[in-house]
């Protein structure tokens, strides 16, 4: 996956078995995935993203590869710059040159005719096939029990590890709550062999200050509660820069569930760096020091 912790739980996503990455919108399922796609460049994957375009996923990758602002970059393809399409190019070329990204949204029967072109052309099946995300299967069913079954089956039928996105219910993942097993938007746990858990911390700590803030009278607010609205506030500048995952389910034989480990955002970029047991964010250290 390119995330140690979970590569030494997971030992990989075996053919026919679905690894589910789930969390709520904004919650970085795409910047992980992005990881995921950049840890397994030397990989044969086929990536289906029926919303979003495939220049800017390779905008996204290439972004959070080479640790570019992407703003910038897209500003610079929007304006031909020679140098931001010459980047662009070679991140295709030389970083990912077994990367098929679909970004047409596809009935299954479809998806079984790019599989097999791309095998064709590659002269072999896919390593691995992501889907970004779980509710735009086209042909599954209608509800997410329903698309998790198909699409696993498709998996097992291609003889392929699957990787999939997962966007959970406002109510299991709003206000950047932990990740658990029944996190996902009405159902889809039971056919994954894996489940990460990815959210923003930022999110759970804003929604408790503003729960604190209309607690609280501000003529009559207690010492302790308006340390604690302290401490808050204090958190969440730290966590405005990170992204954290959990291993929610782990099917593997002898394999652990992890907790919450807090990954770095680099701003513009996306670039993800593992952050040890209290270690601050560089982006916050450099906040507070200017």
């Amino acid at each position: 996956t390119g995330f140690t912790d979970l590569d030494r739980e997971m030992r990989g996503i075996a053919a026919g078995e679905m690894c589910l990455v789930i969390g709520y919108s904004h919650s970085g399922k795409t910047l992980t995935m992005l990881q995921m796609l950049i840890a397994n460049r030397n990989k044969n994957v086929i990536y289906f993203v029926p919303d979003e375009p495939r220049t800017l996923v390779l905008i996204k990758l290439a972004c959070v590869l080479h640790g570019v602002n992407a703003i910038d970059l897209e500003r610079q393809v929007a304006a031909d710059d020679p140098s931001a399409i010459e980047l662009l190019k070679n991140t295709a070329v030389e970083y990912f040159p077994n990367l098929a990204v679909f970004d047409q949204s596809m009935a299954l029967s479809d998806m079984e005719k790019s599989v097999a072109e791309v095998s064709d052309m590659w002269g072999q099946k896919p390593d691995l096939v992501v889907f970004d995300y779980l509710e735009l299967l086209q042909g599954g069913g209608e509800d997410v029990p329903s698309k998790a079954n198909t699409l696993k089956a498709w998996g097992r039928r291609h003889d392929v590890p699957l990787l999939v996105l997962h966007q959970t219910s406002r109510s299991s993942g709003a206000d950047g709550k932990r990740m658990t097993i029944s996190s996902g938007s009405f159902g889809g746990e039971q056919q994954a062999t894996h489940i990460i858990g990815v959210r923003r911390k930022r999110f759970e700590i804003e929604s408790q200050i503003r729960e604190l803030e209309a607690k609280l009278d501000k003529s009559s607010a207690s010492e302790r509660a308006m340390e604690q609205l302290d401490l808050l506030r204090y958190e969440a500048r730290i966590h405005a820069h990170t992204l954290t995952i959990n291993l929610v389910k782990n099917k593997r034989p002898a394999g652990t569930l992890i907790d919450d480990i807090d990954y770095e955002i680099e701003e513009g970029s996306g670039r993800l760096t593992r952050l040890r047991d209290g270690e601050l964010p560089q982006q916050f250290l450099n906040q507070i020091r200017q």
